[in-house]
Formats: C-alpha cells, structure tokens, sequence
C-alpha cells in the first residue's frame, strides 16, 4: 500500500543576469531524510498554518483553496534562504523560530505573504513505492533590480547556496559535481531554454499544468524515472519533452 504524499511546495527564485536568469539554489544538508546532499530549490512541507497566514493575490491556476501551498513556499524560501516574498520585514528572530519549528508566520502580523508575484510551474508527486512521498507545487518568482538578492543558506536543512543559471547547473550535474532530484533536473533543463526571468514567468502564466505521478522502473541494478507518456507508461495526459531519466555512471540521463 503507497504513503499517502504529504503536501509540499517550492519556489524557483531567479534574477535576470548578464547572461540570462539565474537561479538560486541551496544544496541540503547530509542529514536530510530526503535526497541528502542534494541542489534543490527552496521549499518544504505545507504546515497547518500556512492556510491562517496573511497574504494577498492570487496566481493563474490555483484555486483559493490551495493557496496555503503558496504561502508554505513563500514560508520555506525564508526559512531556507532568508528572503522574504511579500510586504512588511520580518522580525530578526523570526527565522530562527520557524527554523526550530517554534514559531509561525502568524507569530509576525505585520509580515502579508505576496502570493500574486508566484506563477506556478509544475507540480510534481513522488513514485508510490518510495517510502517519503511529496505532492509539491513548483512556483516561480523573478525578483526585481532593485531587491535585496542577497540570501545564504540556513545551515541546517541546508548547508551551501548560490546564484546558477539553469543550463551551467545542468553541466554541473552532467560532469557529476552537483547532485540535483529528478524534477530538479527536468526542470532546470526546460528552463535553459529561455533567456530572461520575464520570459519564464511569461511562460509559466500560459502553462497548462497537471499532477505527474512518476514510476520506479529497477533493472538490472539501473534505476530509471519513467514519465507518463514513455511507451512503457502510456497515459491521456502525457508530459512534454523527456519521458524517462536514468541514473547511470554518477549522474542523471533524460530520453
């Protein structure tokens, strides 16, 4: 019998560079009972008080009732990285609290979550045979010119971060450098397709998106993600681009 997936969420933070957008990522802690070690973006488990927060706005897509999921990415982008998507300035205890797990955003009322600058991007639950299951949102979010892009890792879930555009992370996945989960991956390589930041949310407002439920296919020691669509899982609502991604020689390879 498949773990119920617990609801999650995460939001792609980028800037537009000299070179294109660029992402910020923070690589998790050895610890993490979750792809240890790994390069995600921020985020984690939607929290009961996530749907009482403050907030404002709305996003294409997402009805009122799942809302929380935006408020827990703009929540865990905090906590994980230090920035803060939405009106007011957060207390300097606040963090340490929400880290520790003792405190809330409702611990900070002058703190309103800016659901509306998020466009949601995909949303993703993890294969039933796995013994953690997450149904997580992926949103986006560009940050302007003239906001702090400053942020650092919280040096507990997670240890290192940095500023990456897409397709240098996928190279550095490629060379086996810079662990990254599958829905990481697939997702870094559809947005090394674009030029700016502006374009990605263009394009996010305009996606169609539906739940992708992966399969563990295990053979002969090689493990792949199998996609709806690939002719070994045939589906109405196939997804675009790669249908399976393998694990072979250190690193991820998408067909």
């Amino acid at each position: 019998m498949a773990v119920e997936a617990r609801p999650a969420a995460t939001v792609i933070v980028m800037r537009d560079g000299n070179s294109g957008p660029e992402l910020l990522m923070l690589k998790r802690s050895g610890s993490s009972g979750f792809f240890p070690h790994a390069w995600v973006f921020p985020g984690g488990r939607v929290d009961s008080s996530d749907q009482e927060a403050a907030r404002r706005g709305s996003i294409d897509g997402v009805p009122p009732r799942d809302h929380a999921y935006a408020v827990a990415a703009i929540r865990e982008t905090f906590e994980e990285a230090g920035v803060w998507l939405g009106d007011g300035t957060p207390p300097p205890t606040l963090r340490e609290a929400l880290n520790s797990r003792n405190g809330s955003l409702g611990d900070a009322p002058m703190l309103v979550a800016d659901i509306g600058r998020l466009e949601w991007w995909s949303w993703w639950i993890t294969p039933e045979l796995e013994p953690k299951r997450y149904d997580t949102r992926f949103f986006v979010t560009l940050l302007g010119e003239s906001e702090n892009h400053d942020a650092c890792h919280d040096d507990k879930e997670t240890v290192s971060s940095i500023w990456i555009r897409p397709s240098d992370a996928v190279t550095r996945s490629n060379v086996g450098d810079f662990f990254l989960a599958p829905p990481t991956f697939l997702t870094l390589q559809e947005l090394s397709m674009f030029s700016t930041g502006a374009e990605i949310m263009e394009a996010a407002a305009r996606r169609d998106v539906r739940p992708i439920l992966p399969r563990l296919d295990v053979n002969d020691g090689t493990w792949a993600i199998v996609l709806p669509g690939d002719p070994a899982y045939p589906s109405d609502t196939p997804v675009d681009g790669a249908t399976r991604v393998e694990f072979r020689q250190g690193r991820w390879w998408s067909s």
